[in-house]
């Protein structure tokens, strides 16, 4: 006997609101969080980055912030806080499809409340990333990409993975510096 399978088509058939950028400041100022996303390595690579921005932006406070899981969202507690002690927003470091998926989300909500912001992923996902910003309304949100893998990577080879990201992290946070 055959029975009837209904299959759903899980995607969103409506058109996503369409969201704007923050509004970037001429230079970066203030308070600059840094969000771990809880994956292998990224504490050090966000090490890494610290020290690069700091060594090409005077003036600023960098906090570190880690969330308790790359595979969800941060905590609505945790991006409160964020929200309400920086100025703009990194979160860091994504190698995986649900992990750029979440930093995605992050993003577009520290964006929404006004905060700059950008994501960090491995070159390996750009597409996924690319696809997420879109189906949050935000084409535009700043991911930035090094290169893949990053949880087998020396601790030089971190470094020079930060390096080569420095200065789209700063030019995606500010008009200009």
């Amino acid at each position: 006997k055959m029975s009837n399978v209904t299959l759903l088509d899980p995607t969103n058939e409506a058109k996503p609101v369409t969201r704007q950028l923050a509004t970037r400041p001429e230079k970066i100022s203030g308070n600059v969080a840094l969000l771990d996303i809880s994956k292998r390595q990224g504490n050090i690579f966000l090490d890494k980055l610290e020290q690069a921005i700091e060594q090409r932006v005077s003036g600023i406070n960098i906090k570190r912030y880690v969330k308790p899981t790359f595979s969800k969202p941060a905590p609505e507690s945790l991006r409160q806080e964020i929200k309400e002690n920086n100025n703009f927003v990194v979160v860091a470091l994504a190698d995986w499809g649900s992990c750029t998926s979440c930093s995605l989300h992050d993003i577009v909500w520290f964006e929404i409340q006004g905060l700059p912001s950008a994501a960090i992923a491995s070159t390996e996902f750009a597409d996924a990333a690319e696809t997420q910003a879109k189906a949050l309304g935000m084409a535009n949100a700043n991911c930035l990409f090094v290169n893949h893998p990053i949880q087998d990577a020396s601790s030089i080879e971190l470094a020079r993975k930060a390096d080569s990201v420095v200065d789209q992290v700063i030019q995606s946070l500010s008009e200009k510096t």
